[in-house]
């Protein structure tokens, strides 16, 4: 009874997000960048990530607001909820709340616009996409639109909001004419299977780490979801599994103040020994020694 009152507290502990009021915007965008923050959303222009202490490569990172993001120039390299991403100019980002990033590499020359949304704007699902030079500008031309807007005293509230759900709109209109207009080259089945596994994946990680309960949820046989799996990525399901797993052990560890007895028992771990293992085994470092190195 005691250890299950004490998996309940743990589990109920929340992790520490990196939410945008909590940090100072200009210092992480860059002295060349141009803000404006309200309890609405913030906007930047011409923000240079590499430019700050906060993004760092290699580090795991858990937004909680959704955000809109406009790549100006330079390349990012960065894993988003398991899928790895190339941004480069004219790649667009809708990211819906509590994505886990893990940055690859942030080019010194990178400079993105971006949107945190703090108000609640539905966004069903994350989008990545390489805008054409015409719908590049148009989203440019909304994005100084919405700071125009958004500048003026008192706060236009009413006028504000609509542009960003318009610049939703549009990202997600972009992206379903690429599906449209994609032909014989759309998703195929087993790609489609592979992208629901890493969604269940990301959303279960830290309670379920075996293949048949994916593949319940999926209604397919294990074996059929490992083997699709294995098709679609070049990796085993398993792999895909302890990545995401390997990613909350890494946010856990880095941004909460959690034991690592207690990351342990909120991972579902058997016990702390198993948990350390099985870190070991993926990173080379104990969780103490990549605390410690963090």
């Amino acid at each position: 009874m005691q250890n299950r009152n004490l998996l309940t507290a743990v589990q109920n502990r929340n992790i520490r997000y990196f939410p945008i009021d909590a940090f100072d915007l200009h210092k992480l965008a860059g002295t060349e960048s141009r803000i404006f923050d309200n309890d609405d959303l913030s906007i930047i222009l011409n923000g240079r990530p590499a430019n700050n202490t906060f993004f760092s490569e290699g580090e795991v990172y858990q937004l909680p607001e959704p955000r809109l993001m406009i790549f100006l120039s330079g390349e990012v390299d960065v894993h988003l909820n398991l899928e790895q991403y190339h941004f480069e100019r004219g790649t667009v980002l809708l990211s819906t709340p509590d994505m886990i990033v893990e940055f690859e590499h942030i080019g010194r020359d990178a400079m993105i616009c971006g949107i945190g949304i703090k108000e609640a704007i539905q966004i069903a699902e994350t989008i990545v996409l390489k805008a054409s030079d015409a719908d590049f500008e148009l989203l440019l031309r909304m994005l100084y639109l919405l700071w125009d807007v958004a500048s003026q005293s008192p706060f236009r509230r009413e006028a504000v909001l609509p542009i960003v759900r318009a610049m939703i709109a549009d990202v997600q209109y972009l992206k379903q004419e690429a599906g449209n207009t994609a032909g014989d080259t759309a998703i195929s089945r087993s790609q489609e299977i592979f992208r629901q596994f890493k969604t269940l994946v990301s959303r279960h990680c830290e309670q379920e780490r075996n293949i048949p309960f994916y593949a319940e949820l999926m209604r397919i046989s294990p074996h059929h979801l490992s083997a699709v799996i294995s098709q679609a990525s070049g990796h085993s399901a398993m792999y895909w599994i302890n990545r995401a797993t390997l990613l909350r052990a890494k946010l856990l560890l880095r941004t909460g103040d959690l034991l690592t007895y207690e990351i342990a028992e909120r991972l579902h771990f058997a016990n702390p020994p198993a948990f350390n293992a099985f870190f070991k085994r993926e990173t080379g470092l104990t969780p103490k020694e990549y605390r410690h190195n963090k």
